[in-house]
């Protein structure tokens, strides 16, 4: 039985830019599809080619409403991804408006950035349209509720305690269970409760 694999597409070496590929049995999930943040060598990342053909996505999973876990999504259906895209009733409410609000905000930039006559001019990296297409897309689980984004993987949501619907993802597939836990809130400065999950995992962020 073949075992499923991970692959860090953003995030891997700075803090945004949230992407992960879990690929099982010739199907391929994506954990977050966020926007790099920063300097504007990191802000490029955003232009750059994709390292996977968004057609040949299978599903998407949202950790949370964050720009640089979800703000990439636009453009992902802008180049041909059209799969569900699973969430937490909150962070699609969250997703609503900060992904429309990213989009202009986006392309008042590339507007007043295209004023400049000693640099080329650039297209938005997605548009407030391509933010509104998302949202059709989108199908909402309940926290700890199991469902199947696509054919062998078991997912399930658990809270991270971080923003409102924030969850860390567990994924089951080929007898191997994983946890991507997304950002947490562990020390409990907000008004969420603690961050919940299943025991025995390795995360992203180790005993943190």
């Amino acid at each position: 039985m073949s075992l499923p694999t991970l692959t860090i597409h953003g995030a891997g070496l700075t803090v945004t830019g949230s992407c992960v590929e879990f690929a099982f049995d010739g199907r391929r999930l994506l954990i977050d599809c966020g926007l790099f943040q920063g300097s504007r060598s990191l802000e490029a990342l955003n232009r750059e080619p994709f390292a996977f053909d968004p057609r040949q996505i299978d599903g998407v999973l949202v950790t949370h409403a964050h720009i640089d876990h979800g703000g990439l999504l636009p453009r992902l259906v802008a180049e041909g991804y059209d799969g569900p895209i699973w969430c937490t009733d909150a962070t699609l409410d969250l997703l609503g408006v900060m992904l429309t609000d990213a989009a202009r905000i986006r392309e008042q930039d590339v507007e007043r950035r295209n004023r400049r006559a000693d640099e080329p001019p650039v297209e938005p990296t997605y548009t407030a349209r391509d933010a509104e297409l998302i949202l059709e897309l989108v199908q909402t689980v309940e926290l700890k509720k199991a469902f199947a984004p696509c054919p062998g993987v078991e997912a399930r949501f658990w809270d991270a305690g971080h923003i409102l619907g924030a969850a860390s993802i567990e994924l089951s597939a080929g007898g191997v269970r994983t946890i991507l836990s997304s950002d947490l809130d562990p020390d409990n400065k907000s008004f969420h409760a603690p961050p919940v999950g299943p025991q025995g995992f390795e995360s992203p962020y180790g005993d943190r």
